[in-house]
């Protein structure tokens, strides 16, 4: 199902940036493999693109109502928040792009023409965050996102705030 959408977020070019960043070591990469088998999220649903001049790992993110796809950076992880984007640029309920920082929808400023969660604040931010709980925490903002179409409360509304 997520096949072509694979390789189409594949062949994405990210020229407009010349630092070579390093990624997880292959050891954390099996941890990673190893939490996500564990905690049952399907091969089909995630896959790795490590010989990327820019790491990153492409999720498949199922809501009540829509499929979306999450790409997380993987440039410094996992000593680093990790970037993660909704690969479209998404539209809150009055049709304003979600492209800069708004702490009340939990969004930061967008890259690659995509809308960026903010999902883990520096301060609170440990290596030791796997790449399963980022998936869980921004698979929960879809779905507050989804609410904010229909109700058009903030996605604050929706979350006691990380301290």
């Amino acid at each position: 199902m997520f096949e072509g959408l694979f390789s189409l977020l594949s062949s994405h070019s990210d020229d407009d940036d010349d630092d070579e960043c390093a990624g997880p070591p292959p050891a954390r990469i099996q941890q990673e493999i190893a939490v996500l088998q564990k905690k049952n999220v399907p091969e089909h649903a995630y896959h790795f693109f490590l010989d990327e001049k820019k790491p990153y790992v492409v999720f498949a993110a199922r809501t009540k109502k829509r499929v979306y796809t999450l790409r997380i950076e993987l440039s410094g992880f996992p000593n680093n928040v990790p970037k993660v984007f909704v690969t479209k640029m998404l539209k809150d309920k009055y049709g304003e792009k979600l492209d800069s920082a708004d702490g009340s929808m939990h969004v930061l400023e967008s890259e690659h023409g995509w809308t960026r969660i903010c999902h883990y604040g520096d301060a609170s931010w440990t290596p030791n965050v796997s790449l399963y709980k980022i998936y869980v925490k921004c698979c929960l903002w879809l779905n507050m996102y989804e609410l904010h179409l229909e109700t058009g409360n903030d996605i604050e509304y929706y979350l006691n705030h990380q301290k």
